[in-house]
């Protein structure tokens, strides 16, 4: 039952991480679409701001990693282990960030400052 339970919380956990990676890719889809040599200098800079916004909350979007591990051998050894780590995604937003490089060539050239 205790296994069951495990599994079921390890698939809602998998199911959960899907879900929000194709969300993150969604909005970077959308922000890249975009075409920023149209915009107007308020616009720009308010785009330059939600790609920047949208880099950070991609980058920190995934909260602790816990793994176990179970093991055995001949005779009496049995061991286990649980990890638990903390951190980021491991996943970065390279696309924004390449865009976020032309929007701050753009401002320069247009003389705005972030």
């Amino acid at each position: 039952m205790k296994r069951r339970q495990n599994i079921l919380f390890l698939l809602a956990l998998i199911i959960g991480s899907v879900f929000v990676f194709s969300a993150c890719a969604d909005k970077t889809k959308e922000l890249m679409a975009e075409d920023y040599k149209k915009m107007t200098n308020e616009r720009l800079l308010e785009y330059f701001y939600q790609v920047n916004d949208e880099i950070e909350k991609q980058e920190k979007s995934s909260g602790p990693s816990v793994g176990i591990g179970l093991g055995g051998g001949f005779g009496r050894g049995v061991g286990g282990g649980v990890g638990v780590g903390t951190g980021g995604s491991g996943y970065t937003a390279e696309e924004l960030r390449a865009r976020r490089i032309e929007l701050r060539l753009e401002m320069k050239k247009r003389n705005l400052t972030p």
